[in-house]
């Protein structure tokens, strides 16, 4: 578009919301229709981002010796070598952000199931925490079972922000270019 069509499609306001929302929709189904690869992307930009990551603070330990600690150095290896298997092998990464995810809810569950036992004699509702921990410990189980639904819960969990941003975005812009074309209340 040439300017002069920029600056025409952007003089009715909210048009920018709605340009936004509609993007934010699109990448939002882009998400769930290629789920494995954007996992991937995201673990290959997670990757990049640690070796990134790492140098800066190998860096740091070498350029700033007032503050100078091994363990700076220590991190910052750690991250590169993070990325490095990350970008060489992203399948694994994938899986092993699974198995994270998957032991976290899998501790968590128990934990819940153990205070909704402990709660039972004085919390009415300590059923509802049981019912809670048992779901949670059983999704913990099904994701170390097969780590790949962790990432791709993840990604599924942005695809419905992306989505619901956009709907939200649109109804912004929809609700300004409602006010901007209203009548004045004050005769202006």
């Amino acid at each position: 578009m040439s300017d002069v069509t920029d600056r025409k499609m952007f003089k009715t306001p909210g048009t920018a919301l709605l340009v936004r929302g509609v993007l934010a929709i699109v990448f939002g189904l882009l998400i769930l229709l290629l789920p494995s690869a954007t996992a991937l992307v995201v673990v290959v930009m997670f990757g990049f981002f640690a070796i990134i990551d790492g140098i800066t603070s190998v860096a740091h330990y070498f350029y700033d010796p007032a503050v100078r600690s091994r363990w700076t150095v220590v991190g910052g290896l750690i991250s590169i070598a993070a990325g490095i298997v990350a970008i060489a092998w992203p399948g694994f990464t994938a899986a092993a952000v699974g198995v994270l995810i998957g032991l976290w809810a899998l501790v968590l569950g128990l934990s819940q199931l153990v205070l909704a036992f402990a709660a039972r004699s004085f919390i009415r509702s300590w059923g509802i925490w049981f019912l809670m921990g048992l779901i949670t410990t059983v999704f913990g189980i099904v994701v170390l079972v097969n780590p790949g639904i962790g990432i791709l819960g993840l990604v599924a969990m942005l695809a419905a922000f992306a989505i619901v941003t956009g709907l939200l975005l649109i109804a912004s812009g929809v609700g300004l270019r409602k006010l901007a074309s209203a009548p004045s209340l004050y005769g202006h």
